[in-house]
């Protein structure tokens, strides 16, 4: 018999969650049944899923009764999800699903997520950085490691996502001496008015980073984060110094293999050229990288690639998935 599970917070990652599993309910380990928001109604919820310009539901038939809505596929098949709008010690399915996914941005503290394991749930996964839930698991490096004893954990986040497996199978492969990333972030749609400039912000791969990868620190990885006045396809540049001289030809055989049937694969991609951002709009990988675009200076390795930062549910969800089939 599948999980059950319950959404807290129907924001951007949340409406992408929703969508990304209703892609992929038949063979689901997991259903979604509730979902609460303690800012967006029922009946906003319902106008999201029929008009948000992104996430698209259009092959969905999908009806509200109260606050229950009904979501049919096309081949006729349905799912019914309780939507409630409510403060997060006031809602009302709290211990009835086997999983809580925390997904609103703001309990990503163990102590605020501790009212949420209760009688049957038995685990809350936090759809963001976590610094001292009980774990973090990403999946594609360290899901495997995930423990019984661990109740409250983190997935990372899009850009640890982006960068930790990659980096993990550039390390084993050929060795990192240091290595840097700049990230070009783009922003809600609905903040554009707000903030109409370039900001520069830390992030927090720079401390997840060296906290899951034994082969960077503090000194010898930076991350350069800018966030932009702009909602489509972020980007991010990886650069790597490894302990030997690198043959283009042999990195791209070897990056190929990863992805096509090695460590990488379902993670990332490559295309030939660069096609622009728009292309990779609620992409499954987490990074797609252009091969235009690699280069190989001696020992030093530089990849340019895009990533839905809005769909990081993607990895989100295979975390999900995998511990709902154990």
């Amino acid at each position: 018999m599948k999980k059950t599970a319950g959404i807290n917070g129907f924001g951007r990652f949340g409406l992408h969650l929703l969508k990304y599993w209703l892609d992929r309910a038949s063979t689901s380990n997991f259903n979604i049944v509730y979902i609460n928001d303690d800012t967006i109604t029922a009946d906003q919820a319902f106008d999201m899923l029929n008009n948000d310009n992104k996430v698209l539901f259009s092959k969905y038939h999908i009806t509200k009764l109260g606050n229950h809505i009904k979501i049919v596929e096309p081949n006729g098949s349905f799912h019914e999800i309780e939507f409630t709008n409510l403060q997060k010690d006031k809602i009302s399915w709290i211990g009835v699903p086997d999983y809580f996914f925390e997904c609103s941005g703001k309990n990503t503290l163990k102590k605020d997520c501790q009212e949420f394991i209760k009688e049957k749930t038995k685990l809350v996964l936090i759809s963001a950085t976590s610094w001292d839930a009980d774990g973090t698991y990403v999946y594609g490096f360290n899901h495997q490691d995930l423990s019984n004893e661990d109740k409250i954990i983190s997935y990372g986040s899009c850009t640890v996502n982006a960068y930790v497996p990659f980096a993990n199978f550039i390390d084993k492969t050929y060795s990192i001496i240091d290595s840097d990333v700049s990230v070009i972030h783009d922003i809600q749609e609905y903040k554009l008015q707000q903030q109409n400039t370039l900001t520069r912000k830390f992030c927090t791969l720079e401390k997840s980073g060296p906290y899951l990868l034994d082969c960077i620190n503090k000194n010898n990885f930076v991350v350069n984060y800018t966030v932009i006045p702009y909602s489509g396809v972020s980007m991010i540049d990886f650069r790597f110094k490894v302990s030997q001289e690198v043959n283009y030809d042999k990195f791209i055989l070897d990056l190929n293999h990863a992805i096509c049937e090695g460590s990488l694969k379902n993670l990332y991609d490559i295309d030939e050229v660069d096609n622009g951002p728009e292309i990779y709009n609620c992409s499954t990988y987490s990074s797609v990288f252009i091969k235009k675009n690699i280069r190989i200076l001696n020992n030093q390795i530089y990849l340019q690639a895009y990533f839905d930062n809005e769909n990081s549910v993607n990895r989100y969800y295979d975390l999900c998935n995998y511990i709902s089939s154990r």
